[in-house]
């Protein structure tokens, strides 16, 4: 009903309208890889942070740096996902 009413888009339209798909792929694509990247980085600095069972103080302070770190990179994804 609505269709029978609208002019047809224009050729600049058209160009518009293609070129806002272009740019949104490409950004999608660096929020992916973006993300991608982070999630591999927070995985690693949680493989590298596990405290030893001998329960050391050191290690228990090196254990809680690395979960801030991986707690920083939580909020940046989050950051990354709000986008």
């Amino acid at each position: 009903l609505l269709v029978n009413q609208l002019e047809p888009l224009t050729e600049q339209q058209l160009v518009g309208i293609y070129n806002l798909q272009q740019s949104s792929q490409q950004a999608e694509d660096a929020l992916s890889q973006g993300m991608e990247a982070l999630q591999q980085s927070l995985a690693e600095t949680l493989a590298n942070g596990s405290p030893s069972p001998s329960g050391s103080s050191g290690n228990v302070a090196n254990y809680m740096g690395q979960m801030a770190m991986a707690m920083g990179k939580l909020g940046t994804l989050e950051g990354f996902l709000r986008q």
